[in-house]
């Protein structure tokens, strides 16, 4: 079933007219909900192309459901949703009818446990199904209790999610790749640069963590693949996959001179490899199970034949004295980090690249929204974080009740479920909370963030908007003294909300306690 990329939707408000909205060619009051505009394969019939909801007798069971299901077509592919719905969920509501729970803010936590024995000693399901409908469950009262549905409020103990009762070891945090310490990255930049003599492991760590490549996208690039535009800004071009046709993809990728010159010191150190096999990759080596064989260097013994050895070799250890358990992978999710906190001047990438949003300027560099959600989550939502604005408060309370009683990890899985379920639009000095299906949110003259509830900022980005604010000062006396009393007010306005999140954000800075 071939779909559209995204279902445009209309965020629903406590006011909102449920007969106004529209789900494709029916409206969400219907049982049946139509979702052909969305499907580009014509040759389906409508049991495959639609939602069916008349299984849930329950009134409130039902508009629970149709609240979930709304919320998962602005975020995941009809077909999936479909399965979710009207393939998983009925065993729930089976379980719930032959028990007399008629809402879902009834269910217990014994309820939800005894539902998952049910499909294991009278449905006998294979594990697969188990966990799906498991997780639905699951999902339904985690996403409901931070959007204010009618669900219960029990918390679902680590050792009781989808995962643990179906033993997938499918955990949020398994899956989640932390970025390397500040202190353990500038160690391992410094020694790749100045000291390391392994010439592939020295270019591979640069354009790794300079770029955010994936490794197996580095190792990818040919003699050559540096170039420079019109107006003087140095790239590379990568290979990032093939077209059904089997054409290669090539992307281009802004670099900088650390980059530059590990690509100019690679090219020169296997020229004779090239000259040897005909050749064209960077990344070359003989290989000595294969009669020295001249070929590219695979990602598959990257982490344990170079990173490994050279972690070692320069004797980089982290906190606790042990060495750092590197992989090639941490890169991107720091590199993600590095941009949001300008080490890499995210304005100007901005700019050369035209885009207007740092989510669209990583996905430029092959960087998955997902990846810099996780990021920001991180920055945002932890229990450590420094953040100012005017929903500061309100925001750091819930995550305050949220995190309470609760463990590392515990309050680690709490985050990333936040982040799934929460709008997360990154912008150059924070973040915007803003649900973009309710459409545009700004006018004519662009979105002015430090007035508005859906924005969001964090110590880390002081030093940017402190500059702000000496610069906004300075020109509000230069129109004062030239007499322009409009232009002056405007700027007054921008000063106004400005000042107390520098203000905010310079007292948590100084160690206080105080957010707002």
């Amino acid at each position: 079933m071939a779909t559209n990329l995204a279902l445009q939707l209309q965020v629903i408000e406590p006011d909102t007219d449920l007969n106004s909205i529209m789900i494709g060619n029916s409206r969400y009051s219907d049982d049946i909900w139509d979702l052909r505009p969305f499907i580009i394969s014509k040759n389906l019939d409508l049991s495959k192309t639609s939602l069916r909801f008349r299984y849930i007798s329950d009134t409130d069971m039902k508009e629970t459901v149709k609240q979930y299901t709304y919320y998962k077509l602005g975020k995941t592919k009809p077909q999936t949703v479909r399965d979710y719905i009207n393939a998983k969920l009925p065993m729930f509501i089976e379980y719930c009818s032959i028990n007399g729970i008629h809402s879902f803010a009834d269910i217990t936590l014994e309820d939800y446990l005894n539902f998952n024995l049910w499909m294991k000693d009278e449905k006998k399901v294979v594990q697969q199904t188990g966990f799906v409908s498991c997780h639905v469950v699951e999902e339904i009262i985690r996403i409901g209790q931070i959007k204010g549905w009618n669900v219960p409020q029990f918390h679902l103990p680590k050792t009781e999610t989808a995962n643990q009762l179906w033993s997938t070891r499918k955990s949020m945090k398994s899956n989640k790749t932390k970025p390397i310490p500040e202190d353990v990255f500038d160690k391992i930049l410094y020694h790749a640069v100045h000291d390391e003599k392994d010439v592939l492991t020295k270019a591979g760590i640069i354009i790794q963590s300079q770029t955010g490549l994936r490794i197996s996208e580095a190792l990818s690039i040919k003699e050559g693949c540096v170039k420079r535009t019109t107006d003087g800004y140095d790239y590379m071009e990568v290979t990032l996959g093939k077209t059904e046709k089997g054409e290669s993809i090539i992307h281009k990728v802004f670099i900088n001179g650390l980059v530059k010159n590990a690509i100019a010191e690679l090219t020169e150190h296997t020229a004779e490899l090239r000259k040897e096999s005909g050749l064209k990759e960077l990344f070359l080596c003989r290989i000595k199970s294969q009669n020295n064989k001249i070929a590219p260097y695979t990602e598959t013994h990257w982490n344990d034949k170079k990173l490994r050895y050279f972690i070692e070799r320069h004797d980089i250890r982290d906190n606790k004295g042990d060495l750092y358990p590197l992989t090639s992978h941490q890169f991107r999710s720091t590199f993600v980090r590095e941009l949001i906190k300008r080490k890499v001047p995210i304005a100007m990438i901005m700019k050369q690249y035209s885009h207007v949003s740092i989510e669209m300027t990583a996905h430029y560099l092959t960087l998955q929204e997902e990846e810099v959600k996780e990021i920001y989550s991180d920055m945002i939502l932890s229990p450590e974080s420094k953040i100012a604005g005017l929903r500061a408060k309100e925001i750091k309370g819930k995550l305050d009740d949220l995190f309470h009683g609760k463990t590392e990890d515990e309050i680690d899985d709490v985050i990333s479920g936040l982040a799934k379920t929460m709008s997360f639009n990154p912008l150059p000095t924070g973040v915007c909370l803003y649900d973009f299906r309710r459409g545009n949110c700004t006018d004519g003259d662009g979105c002015f963030f430090y007035n508005c509830p859906n924005y969001i900022t964090e110590v880390q980005f002081y030093p940017i908007l402190k500059d702000e604010l000496d610069l906004l000062e300075k020109e509000m006396v230069r129109l004062k003294e030239l007499g322009q009393e409009p232009a002056y007010q405007v700027q007054a306005v921008k000063y106004k909300y400005l000042k107390p999140l520098v203000e905010s954000l310079e007292v948590q800075l100084n160690g206080k306690e105080s957010v707002g």
